[in-house]
């Protein structure tokens, strides 16, 4: 190899070595925000001043332009640039997004020209985030419903919230750019709704977004109060039916199956009647969907409450051994059973005893002593109760020579003839002192002078003892007026003009006791039956009987 050719390769290598060292790359891609500043800088400054520096903005102006000590700058860049002519790096300042694009810059080393380029992007912060939805009420499993989101800003991001949940996609949600797209909805998916949008620099958040997601009815559901299986006739029943809608859904009501007419979520059956009993049912209704649901029947069954029950017998008087009897058992409403019992203990059935009619009739066939008692039946159904007592009265047979009350025949006899003699007696003595039969005649004692005294009849009236003190009763007594016989005492002188009285004995007619008194005399003086009265001759009569109780 001749030394021309190896003088040549020599200076090629050396200017490839001088590229190579000299290459310069720009820092970039650069991210700023509006207002703010950008240097442009080499990655590798060149280590000799360039001659000449030219940059060249994204719409193709020479922002600046050097040439050795001379420099050019475009008016629209005065005083927003600043060049650093050793390193060639430019401050541009007052960034706007019209700055935003790619930057070329041109140096000159030692006549060997080179370029290099990098871009630059002016971020305007995020402002005017809107969310939106193309519907705002929808039906659930129905309805879709896109919802939009849109900011003010450079190259704005998205993200969609549920609440304060992160909205994922799946096979129902759809997430694009922008949009959230939701697929046949459901109750859940009412929201809050917000997206929140971003840049480098800056994000905002939308307002919230509601939906309005009409749903059910769901199972309605029945209920009663107060709650049981059985309801007295009279009574008060509360019925209600909830069901999950929205809006609320209306209610109506049915009884086998028929409109009974009424809405609302509760109505009240007031003095229900037992014709009121049957199958009850709630129909909820949503305007909004169309939907409508039924509750399951609930049976409500009215029971006629027990009243008046009362116990009826067969016959008349019952004797042991020789009758029979059927006590009956009736009462108003709806009976369910009847129990007896005897002096408060269960019936027990015997030979004698029967039942029929469902319990209704007691049958006792023939009747004992034993079977005398109290008897109660007890009527019942599954809400209410009612009893009644009865007295059973068995007597004995009859003794042939016993009268009625277990008293003998004679006794009986002697019983009725007093009863008879008092109430006969008194009368006629009455008349006779009226004068009306048998005017009663005086009867005379004799005088000394032979001549006949008559007496009268005093009357002695029935008066209560009283610690044994004397009482004085004159005529015209105003009690009962009995007479008595008056027996004159047997001296022969009898009495005589100017004597006291004569005593006589005078037993007195017992009207309480219901028997006739006898005479009695003088000797009975404790005998608590007797009267001791004065007796005078006629002419001397005072008028007034002195008598001891």
């Amino acid at each position: 190899m001749d030394s021309h050719t190896l003088l040549t390769l020599w200076i090629l290598a050396a200017v490839g070595l001088c590229s190579c060292q000299d290459e310069f790359l720009l820092d970039g891609p650069l991210n700023r925000t509006v207002g703010g500043n950008v240097v442009f800088t080499l990655i590798h400054p060149p280590s000799t001043p360039p001659s000449k520096i030219t940059w060249i903005s994204p719409s193709n102006i020479e922002i600046i332009t050097t040439l050795d000590h001379a420099e050019k700058i475009h008016p629209d860049y005065n005083g927003r640039i600043s060049l650093n002519k050793t390193t060639a790096s430019l401050e541009l300042s007052n960034l706007t997004p019209n700055d935003t694009g790619e930057y070329t810059l041109d140096i000159s080393i030692n006549s060997v020209p080179q370029q290099a380029k990098t871009s630059l992007t002016v971020f305007v912060n995020i402002s005017n985030v809107r969310a939106e939805a193309d519907q705002n009420e929808l039906v659930e499993f129905n309805s879709s419903v896109t919802l939009t989101c849109s900011a003010s800003g450079t190259l704005p991001s998205f993200r969609w919230f549920n609440g304060s949940t992160n909205v994922t996609g799946s096979d129902r949600v759809l997430l694009g750019y922008s949009n959230l797209t939701i697929l046949n909805v459901t109750r859940y998916d009412d929201g809050p709704f917000k997206c929140e949008a971003s840049n480098m620099f800056s994000d905002h958040m939308s307002s919230d977004v509601y939906l309005t997601i009409h749903y059910g009815p769901d199972s309605a559901v029945f209920s009663v109060t107060p709650d049981a299986s059985n309801y007295s006739s009279g009574s008060d029943i509360t019925l209600s039916c909830s069901s999950e809608s929205k809006p609320a859904a209306r209610f109506q009501w049915a009884l086998n199956g028929t409109f009974l007419g009424r809405e609302g979520k509760e109505i009240v059956l007031e003095n229900v009647q037992t014709s009121q009993s049957g199958a009850y049912s709630c129909w909820a209704y949503n305007s909004k969907t169309q939907r409508y649901k039924t509750s399951s029947p609930t049976t409500i069954t009215v029971i006629e409450t027990i009243a008046g029950v009362a116990i009826t017998r067969s016959g008349n008087t019952l004797i042991a051994g020789e009758s029979s009897v059927n006590l009956t058992c009736d009462a108003q409403g709806f009976i369910v059973d009847r129990e007896w019992t005897k002096d408060g203990k269960p019936l027990s059935l015997s030979n004698r005893t029967t039942f029929y009619e469902k319990n209704r009739t007691l049958s006792i066939s023939p009747v004992e002593t034993e079977d005398s008692g109290q008897y109660t039946c007890i009527v019942s159904n599954p809400v209410s109760s009612g009893r009644d007592d009865f007295e059973l009265v068995v007597n004995l047979a009859p003794d042939p020579g016993v009268g009625v009350g277990g008293f003998p025949t004679w006794a009986i006899a002697v019983i009725v003839i007093a009863v008879l003699i008092v109430l006969v007696i008194p009368v006629i003595l009455v008349l006779k002192k009226k004068g009306k039969i048998c005017p009663p005649k005086s009867r005379e004692a004799p005088a000394k002078d032979n001549s006949p005294m008559e007496l009268n009849y005093a009357d002695i009236s029935h008066f209560q003892r009283k610690n044994v003190q004397r009482v004085d009763q004159g005529n015209g007594g105003n009690r009962e007026t009995l007479y008595s016989g008056v027996r004159l005492p047997s001296s022969p002188a009898g009495p005589t003009s100017g004597q006291g009285p004569t005593y006589a004995d005078i037993n007195f007619q017992n009207n309480t006791a219901g028997m006739r008194a006898t005479l009695g005399h003088g000797g009975n003086v404790g005998d608590q039956s007797t009267v001791y009265a004065a007796v005078k001759p006629k002419g001397q009569v005072s008028g007034k009987v002195q008598y001891i109780m």
